[in-house]
């Protein structure tokens, strides 16, 4: 992988990050990063708001955070070459890992939620489960403790074809299927190393 992008010292991640939005939201991702990390409880962008004492400026918050969806493959192509990079000190293979997996999400009117194969039913034994599922690319790391562990780059929500109905036409998305969508990573990351 070749960069034209700067390594970044650990400090300025979040704002080298959030560079790639428009220069009057880029510092408010960055203070939403932190608010990110610094967040207690459930992790939804309102912790990350309070934790980021932007309570008085929500709304711009929630502009910026809507903006970065928009870029969220810039932003992991700015994760994946100034800070994951020089983490893998010039290994010469990189082994990354596709994951599909549904969340639970509850309530009527979760946006893009659908009724999906549940892969671990557990105790319950509960053949389905209601919520999102996002096709995740993952690069697999060999940590001392924890052995293989994967480090999540980028991912794309799937939704199902007649769940797209329930999705207001501005904001909805094309359909495609998971294995589109994991095609569309790939393209991605092999992108990543140009």
């Amino acid at each position: 992988m070749t960069s034209s992008h700067p390594t970044v010292a650990p400090c300025q991640w979040f704002a080298h990050l959030a560079s790639a939005l428009d220069r009057r939201s880029a510092p408010r991702l960055a203070l939403l990063f932190l608010g990110a990390v610094l967040a207690r409880g459930r992790r939804a962008v309102t912790s990350w708001i309070r934790a980021a004492g932007l309570s008085d400026q929500f709304r711009p918050c929630y502009t910026a955070v809507a903006a970065a969806g928009k870029k969220a493959g810039t932003i992991a192509a700015y994760l994946v070459l100034a800070v994951v990079k020089p983490l893998l000190g010039g290994a010469e293979r990189l082994t990354l890992a596709l994951d599909d997996t549904p969340t639970r999400r509850y309530g009527p009117h979760v946006q893009g939620a659908g009724v999906h194969h549940n892969p671990t039913p557990g105790p319950a034994g509960s053949p389905y489960v209601y919520g999102h599922v996002f096709v995740v690319l993952g690069l697999l790391v060999t940590h001392p403790a924890w052995g293989t562990i994967a480090l999540p780059l980028l991912a794309r929500l799937y939704v199902r074809k007649k769940d797209l109905i329930g999705i207001d036409p501005k904001h909805r998305p094309e359909f495609r299927t998971k294995l589109e969508l994991a095609a569309e990573l790939l393209r991605w990351a092999g992108g990543c190393g140009n």
